[in-house]
């Protein structure tokens, strides 16, 4: 049974059985209903991926995460503006501070820490470009990423998204029609320039890592969240839920078969995210529904940022330690440690500096 913070709309119906506004997605709560399941998920895959089981896809996975930061960024930016009639970017970049840099640092801590212990050396260049966010250009042109940091990449792509776009939203916040066709046209750009880049054999590395080439994902995720808030999103999307199938099916495939190659294949599964996304949040009376918002799934992200930055660590176990049980529940322990010991007391202040600036709707 869904408890009433995961309660939201089944075919646009609210929990009370009120008919939504046609293309809105809508739901009871603070939270928006099946993300942390998605995003357990998603931090799930990549774990026994890099564990060596084949059939998971981690870039996938990490598509899926920037479908999901996109649509949630922009989600607060807009609702923020909505009840408030204003954008606070000091209060936005203040709650993205505390959010990740705690859990992150405390992850690099650890890994200099163990460096130092086991006196290996440090490649102090490499791991300064993580450190400050800039690391999927560091290993585009240097190709030296480090093997217990290389996952940095996707988060430095993530931080350039958090400092870019809400000063996009906080200018255009009156004309979200424009912002839309930005958004649009920002996607269509990115897999014209991508498919260039292949055709002309840019270094894959860059490819696979650059801001530039990877934006189309967040952009989905954000148009998305402008659509739906402008009732934008067409009602069939929405309410088909065949498309759903039809979307895991092609993320599996995908996966499986690598179609047209691994650069071609990210706009495809990017999509099938975008309607995985819409069609989780909307219906409630799936059983897909219940198994994203079940409490396993819900514990699962919660922890979901630790356990992408820890579980590298899986991978540097010893011997016969080094087996895909050992290396889950060992990623699952770190994760656990890093959530209640890190995240949770930042998380806390997070919450409570956003109580004390919020200022009344006007």
């Amino acid at each position: 049974m869904n408890s009433p913070r995961n309660a939201a709309p089944d075919s646009g119906l609210t929990p009370g059985g009120n008919p939504a506004e046609p293309g809105t997605l809508t739901w009871s709560g603070p939270e928006i209903p099946s993300l942390y399941g998605l995003r357990g998920l998603a931090a799930f895959t990549v774990v026994l991926s890099h564990l060596g089981l084949a059939a998971f896809n981690a870039n996938y996975a990490v598509i899926c995460f920037f479908v999901l930061s996109g649509f949630l960024i922009t989600h607060l930016l807009l609702r923020e503006f909505d009840r408030t009639g204003d954008i606070s970017l000091r209060q936005f970049y203040t709650r993205r501070a505390l959010r990740i840099f705690p859990a992150f640092y405390g992850y690099a801590a650890c890994y200099i820490a163990g460096r130092l212990v086991v006196r290996l050396p440090i490649d102090w260049p490499t791991l300064i470009s993580c450190l400050t966010y800039t690391s999927n250009y560091y290993f585009a042109f240097s190709g030296q990423p480090l093997a217990t940091m290389i996952h940095a990449w996707s988060l430095a792509v993530e931080e350039q998204f958090y400092l870019l776009w809400p000063l996009i939203v906080w200018r255009l916040h009156g004309n979200r029609p424009l912002m839309m066709k930005i958004l649009a046209a920002t996607i269509a750009a990115v897999w014209i320039y991508r498919w260039i880049a292949v055709l002309y054999a840019f270094d894959g590395t860059y490819i696979f890592c650059a801001f530039e080439t990877r934006a189309d994902a967040l952009a989905i995720g954000c148009l998305i969240a402008v659509a739906s808030r402008e009732r934008c999103l067409p009602r069939w999307v929405i309410e088909a839920r065949w498309l759903a199938a039809i979307a895991i099916v092609a993320v599996i495939l995908a996966s499986a078969l690598v179609i047209n190659g691994p650069r071609y294949s990210w706009s495809l599964v990017a999509v099938a995210f975008a309607v995985i996304l819409i069609q989780s949040v909307a219906h409630a009376r799936t059983r897909w529904y219940r198994f994203l918002n079940s409490r396993l799934l819900h514990a699962l992200g919660v922890i979901s940022y630790s356990l992408y930055l820890y579980h590298p660590f899986s991978n540097r176990l010893p011997g016969k330690l080094h087996t895909l049980p050992i290396g889950v529940a060992f990623a699952l322990l770190l994760a656990t440690a890093s959530y209640w010991i890190v995240e949770r007391p930042f998380l806390t202040l997070k919450d409570r500096l956003s109580k004390a600036h919020r200022p009344a709707a006007g």
